[in-house]
């Protein structure tokens, strides 16, 4: 209370803004006119006396209390409601500095986007011009493409007939249904066709390759067979001079074959006794006769067995007829 009370005082000389000091003013203004009040006359030019004086200068005073009291109230209510407006202006101003803040860092954004914009708008003009282009030879394409389209028209106009023809083949020709039959059997008989010539062509290369390796060879040949009719030449020197030694050797073989048949019949005859020899002693023996008789080895040792059992018969004999003889 005494610090808000402070602004009555003539020596104390306050340092807040004008504003602040407004509830002040007119409390101060109030104040004075309860003064004069105190000295004023209420109409009558009555004197009274001290008493009477001091009643109304009370009276007064209890007024300009109350009201006192009562202003003071409402400088506290008007006061608190002050300092919430001023707090509530310390928020916006601390709002409002965010917003600058924003503001500012909002318009950097928009610079940049302006900047970007800018450059996107450099880019969109550059795809323009660049799709404008595209636009322009599509068209021509366009243009070129119905062109060939009319020349395409007259051309199948011109070979209608061809297709009416083609139509009646397949009306006669019973195995093709359409006319894309029609033209898949004459793909295939082109791509035959294309594939025999080309076959050919290979026959043809290697017939070529074989005419030059047959000429090669021919020529090899050629001196080979020169190199075999030298030899023939001296063969044929050779033969004649063996000619002659062969007719001197065939004298020498025809006497050397009558020796043989000689020896042959020898031979023969030496079988034959070797023969009866073996089936004399085998009927002897009372053996059958198992052995071929074109087997003349066996036959042979047969008889060597056979004569070695003789032998040692004859070796016993002659061993009992000396015991016989001894006295």
């Amino acid at each position: 209370m005494a610090k808000n009370n402070t602004v009555f005082d003539k020596l104390y000389f306050p340092k807040k803004p004008n504003y602040e000091l407004v509830s002040e003013y007119f409390a101060s203004k109030a104040t004075d006119a309860q003064r004069a009040l105190g000295r004023y006359n209420n109409g009558d030019d009555v004197e009274r006396n001290v008493e009477i004086t001091n009643y109304l200068v009370r009276r007064a005073l209890d007024k300009t209390t109350k009201k006192l009291e009562t202003k003071r109230n409402d400088y506290h209510d008007k006061r608190k409601i002050v300092q919430e407006q001023w707090k509530d202006l310390a928020q916006k101003e601390a709002s409002l500095r965010e917003n600058f803040i924003k503001f500012n860092q909002f318009v950097k954004e928009n610079q940049e986007k302006k900047e970007r914009a800018a450059i996107k708008i450099v880019e969109q003009n550059q795809l323009k011009e660049k799709r404008q282009i595209q636009i322009e030879e599509l068209m021509e394409k366009c243009k070129e493409i119905s062109d060939t389209k009319l020349k395409m028209d007259k051309n199948i106009a011109k070979y209608q007939i061809y297709e009416e023809f083609l139509l009646k083949v397949i009306e006669k020709e019973e195995s093709m249904q359409t006319i894309n039959d029609l033209l898949m059997r004459y793909e295939a008989l082109v791509a035959a066709k294309k594939e025999l010539n080309d076959v050919q062509q290979r026959d043809i290369m290697k017939l070529e390759k074989a005419k030059s390796s047959l000429m090669k060879l021919i020529e090899e040949k050629n001196f080979v067979i020169m190199g075999l009719n030298n030899q023939i030449a001296k063969l044929q020197a050779r033969y004649e001079n063996t000619n002659i030694k062969a007719l001197e050797s065939e004298e020498l073989v025809t006497e050397i074959k009558n020796n043989a048949v000689k020896q042959m019949g020898e031979i023969d005859t030496v079988k034959n006794s070797i023969w009866n020899i073996y089936v004399h002693m085998s009927l002897s023996k009372k053996h059958p006769i198992k052995i071929k008789k074109e087997n003349v080895k066996e036959q042979m040792m047969y008889i060597n067995r056979t004569l070695t059992e003789l032998n040692k018969v004859n070796k016993l004999i002659r061993k009992r007829t000396q015991k016989l003889k001894m006295p």
